[in-house]
């Protein structure tokens, strides 16, 4: 792909390990200008890699400058989708270096990564580009805008002092409540795909997927995730995570609600609310002050409202946009 010749300035390549302090660097230089809670941890650093794989060769774009200092960062990532081709597309710009072009640029070129990822494909599935910002970022929504993106969905990044008295949920009579332990964990992963089989944008969770992106991330807690169980089968569960490194820096002791899910013969009977009462009372006994989760506003089972009902405020709105790049 060209580069215009007003960023030929920049050393143009891909991601590499000896990269993961300028990304810190980047990153944490946007906090107060995007507005973010806190800025990335070194742990982060090591997951984004870990996620990129292989691919972080060809998947990965930055602009360098003379000095060293990563300028801008852009990278694609495709995880496989029932329905549709998906890439997911993430780009930053150091604030020093905005309003230059480089963000055009960078979104072009994971554009034109996409596209070739799709090349090889043989079927009519529709090829879909995904980003995403907060619902305040105007110049953002612009630039994605101006390059044929659409909104197409929201979500909320909701939270819940914990000092706050929680209110009784009892669990529907005959569940017995256990932690999640290995020997759990396929069975889990299987209520998971079921319980989210109507979510928008969720994949099903094949073992690599589960491991990669829920109980084989860092942060992830079996000792506070807990499963409702009708005698040997998961009817509920609730995945908690709790992210040290993060909470250090932001200064909020905060336990995540990764995912909570019922199945759907379950819904109606109050366990989803127990199972997110329960995990609560597990996190101010951990000594957590805060409870965190995201919610698709468009959630067909309510869980926005569920989530309103139980204290929960929403702190910040994200806009998610598509482009499709295939015909429709």
């Amino acid at each position: 792909m060209e580069i215009p010749t007003q960023l030929q300035q920049y050393t143009w390549r891909a991601l590499r390990e000896d990269d993961a302090l300028q990304i810190q660097a980047m990153v944490n230089a946007s906090v107060e200008v995007d507005k973010a809670e806190a800025g990335i941890t070194p742990e982060r650093v090591q997951q984004l890699f870990a996620m990129l794989g292989d691919n972080v060769g060809r998947d990965t774009l930055t602009a360098v400058t003379n000095d060293g200092t990563i300028a801008a960062l852009a990278l694609v990532l495709a995880p496989p989708q029932d329905d549709e081709h998906l890439a997911m597309i993430s780009g930053l710009v150091h604030p020093a270096y905005r309003n230059l072009g480089i963000g055009s640029h960078i979104l072009e070129w994971m554009e034109t990564r996409a596209r070739q990822k799709f090349s090889q494909l043989n079927d009519s599935k529709p090829q879909v580009l995904r980003t995403s910002c907060q619902d305040y970022m105007a110049d953002r929504i612009a630039l994605f805008e101006q390059h044929d993106f659409e909104a197409v969905r929201y979500s909320y990044k909701m939270r819940r002092g914990l000092a706050v008295p929680l209110p009784e949920k009892p669990f529907p009579d005959g569940l017995q409540i256990i932690n999640w332990t290995p020997e759990w964990d396929d069975d889990l992963r299987q209520t998971f795909n079921e319980a989210f089989s109507q979510q928008w944008g969720l994949p099903t969770m094949t073992e690599e997927l589960w491991q990669q992106f829920f109980v084989g991330m860092p942060q992830f807690r079996s000792d506070l995730t807990y499963l409702a169980m009708d005698g040997d089968t998961i009817v509920g569960f609730c995945l908690n995570w709790v992210d040290e490194p993060k909470n250090k820096q932001s200064g909020i002791g905060e336990g995540w609600i990764e995912a909570v899910g019922t199945l759907p013969a379950w819904r109606g009977q109050g366990l989803a609310s127990a199972l997110l009462v329960h995990s609560m009372k597990a996190f101010v006994t951990e000594g957590l002050d805060h409870a965190g989760l995201d919610v698709d506003t468009q959630n067909p089972t309510g869980a926005l409202r569920l989530y309103e009902n139980l204290g929960f405020e929403a702190l910040k709105r994200t806009v998610i946009f598509n482009k499709r790049l295939n015909s429709t």
